[in-house]
């Protein structure tokens, strides 16, 4: 029997990956993490869908990046940007002011512990660089990179761990499209995006923009503007 384990933040990928997951696996659980993020909104979300997909969902709470980082998501007196944040020369422009340090190395190395726990091997998450928003913890050589660690890291027992990425490289729209063929708009009726907790979306932000473009380039209405 094949276990897996999904990263879910309660946001449009990660929802998708969930249902990719369902139909990839004999058993899945959800897992999200509350590290210091602007808005509770995302977990109340990720439970709707977790419960929408009828998987077993937990949540952790790991405060420390929100004490480490200077990203916007975990402030609140600050705007989100696209680009002219933190200096990186692999960025002229900056990585994005929503880029938060260490973030996914933890969330997998939290996973994989979690995985372990309940008998899996398999962690998927929704990290994507073919809509590269310039964070390097999305990259597939960092997914490798951390996949081999992990596996080290633990219990020889527990097997090699794999992280699945199924969006790794596709555009907004063709993960609109994968969601429509996995029958999960339901569930992205209640998924958030958004970098100022609102949904549907305010629709001004880098997330809400890039979510708009990759709906209307599929030729699909977001499900979640009729929930609004």
């Amino acid at each position: 029997m094949s276990n897996a384990v999904v990263l879910l933040s309660g946001g449009q990928d990660s929802t998708t990956c969930l249902f990719w997951a369902v139909t990839m696996f004999d058993s899945v659980r959800a897992l999200s993490i509350v590290y210091g993020q602007r808005h509770k909104a995302e977990v109340d979300a990720a439970r709707e869908i977790a419960a929408l997909a009828e998987v077993p969902h937990d949540v952790y709470r790991i405060p420390v990046l929100g004490q480490l980082a200077d990203s916007d998501l975990v402030r609140t007196e600050t705007s989100i940007t696209g680009d002219g944040g933190r200096p990186d020369v692999a960025m002229p422009q900056g990585l994005p002011t929503s880029f938060v340090p260490g973030r996914n190395a933890l969330f997998l190395t939290v996973a994989a512990a979690y995985a372990v726990k309940h008998s899996a091997r398999d962690i998927v998450t929704g990290v994507c660089q073919t809509d590269f928003s310039g964070y390097p913890d999305c990259r597939r050589e960092f997914i490798d990179a951390q996949e081999r660690a992990l596996t080290l890291a633990m219990p020889s027992s527990a097997g090699p761990i794999r992280v699945h990425t199924p969006l790794m490289y596709m555009t907004k729209a063709e993960t609109v499209r994968l969601a429509k063929r996995l029958e999960c708009w339901h569930a992205l009726r209640y998924s958030l995006t958004c970098y100022n907790g609102l949904r549907p979306g305010c629709g001004t932000c880098p997330a809400c923009v890039l979510r708009a473009k990759g709906f209307e380039e599929a030729g699909e209405t977001d499900p979640a503007l009729s929930a609004a």
